[in-house]
């Protein structure tokens, strides 16, 4: 799965091996960074990527509000 906005980039899949080689295709054509994994994303959705799931909220979020 690829998700675009403006000019953020996130993708993810079941391979590792897959993930890592369309990540270096993606870098050959287009200039761009690899900020590892994904722990912030527009909106103020904050990602926690556990060994027993994918978290996501908004808390910051709500508290700056």
């Amino acid at each position: 799965m690829v998700f675009l906005y403006v000019d953020d980039l996130i993708f993810t899949g079941n391979s590792t091996i897959m993930s890592n080689e369309f990540k270096r295709k993606l870098m050959c054509e287009f200039e761009m960074n690899d900020f590892g994994l994904l722990q912030f994303f527009f909106s103020g959705i904050d990602v926690k990527q556990q060994k027993d799931g994918i978290f996501i909220s908004q808390k910051k979020y709500a508290n700056d509000i």
